[in-house]
């Protein structure tokens, strides 16, 4: 959604309503979604901690429910296999 008018995102550079520039947003958004992706394969490669890490980092830039539940997973799984002391 447009942070200026609320209008929703059309992928366009420009908003459709207001002509505010998204392109800095576009960027933060892409940005967040292949650190999502690069959380993804961490997990499959058994990287955890780097899992969580880009999880919680894409989160702070462009928060989504896949990346909440991304960041949620990353978390368990790393707390799952840290030994108890």
């Amino acid at each position: 959604m447009c942070p200026v008018c609320q209008a929703r995102f059309r992928g366009s550079r420009e908003c459709s309503r207001c002509g505010a520039d998204l392109g800095t947003l576009m960027r933060l958004a892409a940005g967040a979604w292949r650190m999502r992706e690069a959380a993804r394969d961490a997990i499959s490669l058994g990287d955890l901690a780097r899992a969580r890490a880009l999880a919680s980092q894409a989160q702070e830039i462009c928060r989504t429910p896949a990346g909440r539940d991304l960041e949620m997973v990353s978390s368990w799984l790393c707390q799952e296999t840290t030994p108890d002391p």
